[in-house]
């Protein structure tokens, strides 16, 4: 019997924010799939502007 198997490897990775598979050479290099890293970047400039905001009150002193 003469069976050739043809075995191939593909460098793939997790997203280390949802643990899917990326393949892809940038996601891979990346670290994220392009969606979570969309996620990331939009939570990281929230972030950012949250860092410039002053409360008068704080949540937590007001009581019923």
């Amino acid at each position: 019997m003469n069976e050739i198997s043809e075995v191939f490897h593909i460098p793939a990775r997790r997203c280390k924010r949802c643990g899917g598979l990326l393949t892809s050479e940038q996601a891979i290099k990346d670290g994220y799939g392009h969606t979570c890293k969309m996620k990331n970047r939009r939570e990281e400039l929230e972030r950012e502007a949250a860092k410039d905001q002053c409360r008068l009150f704080e949540e937590d002193s007001y009581e019923d």
